[in-house]
């Protein structure tokens, strides 16, 4: 197993003069990402912080961003990645939840949480790297929460490491790859596309925002720099490049994942790039677990889940956990060197996903699969109210848990409706006595404690909602939005 620290020093030193990241227009070797990663380390230090210490990366999308969470690696701390754009309650509520030793914020943050370490600008030689347990959590990623609330995923070490070392050589990212950095931090793929290149000896080309999401400037870039040959997104945001008028890039290597890739946009990207990967995995398994490339004519199931990365291994399981051969259904479930350690202070969460099956420790997916052939599978939805849309894993019922709280609304439902480009949430309210809120009031109230991505873009107001002869909210009669 490959350990981070020495993997990267060996990395830094042997490509010092090499060109490691740029941002806008200006570029830096991988001796100058060392010095200020090195700088960081010292600040970090001289704080107290130590192996085993939680801390969160509140930073704008931009050099330091990569430096903070190299220096985070170098010193054994537990990462969590805060992204800027959410709202602020929601991300002091998860620092609160993950007793962060200290919050690591740009020079001059635009919001500030506590408690709350700012970056001095500055660069250093490297100290001497720590003798580190490969068992050490290398990161939390928090996901939405069935309960109303993020539930925090904890990745080990040697898990990012696997990952890392399969990932790279599965879809031979090296020392010529120059990839684009366009994910937010709160998705754990941007992990793959911060540190992906540099661990090869690549480069990464850093997005700032807003042009981060925004097409227009993604295609003014694209079109300005053709040396960038790697690009990593999520289905919806291929279609909004395609939308926009991006034309393909021949030798361009594109990585799609974060929810299905349908036949139609499979077909269209794998004419307009070099090669085109389909990748699948949950955060629970350290980013992806299966990474294969797309080749046309698709076969009769559409695009495939399949060829496992080197440490994981995938299972179908039926109800009463037997193993499922192929052309049978059930759930799909990981085993590996990178799942992750559970949940954050949630043991009953953490025994219900991953369970013991015939000695082998496993991760439930809850994603229904039929199982093609060896390691081979097609992707048929979910088994409960998980939902993906813009490649963002939502729980619906976090949603249904805000608008609860809402005052004044006394129910509350949340269904995704449409598919593709047209897919949005719709939240379906039951209000009660005088003064109860109306539409613009209750998405108000949902930004201040939901990310953008998780406030349905349609409410409807009911009188009542529909509901079983047990009580139940009766989905399937709940109305089509006019």
């Amino acid at each position: 197993m490959t350990a981070i620290t020495p993997h990267f020093d060996h990395i830094f030193a042997r490509h010092a003069e090499r060109p490691a990241l740029g941002c806008l227009g200006a570029s830096f070797s991988y001796a100058e990402l060392q010095a200020r990663v090195a700088a960081i380390v010292l600040q970090l230090r001289t704080d107290g912080l130590g192996a085993g210490d939680r801390v969160g990366l509140h930073l704008s999308r931009g050099p330091d961003l990569i430096a903070a969470l190299l220096a985070c690696l170098h010193e054994g701390l537990c990462f969590v990645p805060l992204e800027p754009e959410f709202p602020l309650d929601r991300l002091q509520g998860i620092a609160d939840d993950a007793c962060l030793h200290r919050i690591i914020q740009d020079e001059q943050p635009l919001r500030s949480l506590a408690p709350s370490l700012r970056l001095r600008p500055g660069l250093a030689d490297m100290p001497e790297p720590r003798v580190l347990d490969d068992q050490l959590p290398a990161y939390m990623m928090f996901t939405s929460g069935s309960t109303g609330k993020p539930k925090g995923v904890v990745i080990g070490r040697a898990a990012l490491s696997n990952f890392l070392d399969a990932a790279t050589r599965r879809v031979g990212i090296g020392p010529d790859t120059r990839w684009l950095f366009t994910t937010t931090p709160a998705f754990d793929i941007s992990l793959l596309e911060m540190l992906g290149p540099l661990w090869v000896g690549g480069y990464v080309e850093v997005v700032c925002a807003p042009a981060h999401k925004d097409p227009v400037a993604l295609l003014q870039l694209l079109d300005s720099r053709p040396d960038l040959n790697t690009l990593q997104a999520t289905p919806a945001f291929w279609r909004m490049l395609l939308k926009a008028g991006w034309q393909g890039r021949e030798g361009l290597t594109a990585l799609c994942g974060g929810e299905a890739l349908d036949a139609t946009l499979a077909a269209r990207l794998s004419v307009s790039v070099g090669q085109l990967w389909n990748c699948y995995g949950p955060t629970e398994a350290t980013v992806w677990s299966m990474m294969a490339q797309v080749e046309q004519p698709l076969a009769d199931h559409g695009v495939r889940l399949k060829q496992s990365l080197d440490g994981y291994r995938h299972w179908v399981l039926d109800e009463n956990g037997n193993d499922i051969g192929p052309g049978g259904e059930g759930e799909l479930c990981i085993e590996g060197v990178s799942l992750a350690q559970g949940y954050w202070q949630r043991s009953d969460l953490s025994e219900q996903a991953f369970i013991s099956w015939q000695g082998r420790r496993l991760y439930r997916t809850g994603d229904r699969v039929r199982r093609i052939g060896d390691d081979e599978f097609q992707y048929l939805g979910r088994r409960d109210d998980q939902i993906k849309l813009r490649g963002f894993r939502i729980e619906l019922g976090e949603i249904e848990a805000n608008l609860r709280r809402i005052e004044g609304v006394q129910d509350a439902a949340v269904r995704l409706l449409g598919k593709g480009d047209e897919a949005c949430l719709v939240g379906y309210v039951e209000t009660r006595g005088e003064g109860a809120p109306g539409r613009v009031q209750i998405r108000r109230a949902l930004h201040l404690s939901l990310p953008h991505y998780m406030v349905p873009s349609r409410i409807v107001l009911l009188d009542s909602l529909p509901k079983t002869p047990s009580g139940k909210i009766d989905r399937k009669r709940l109305p089509e939005p006019v």
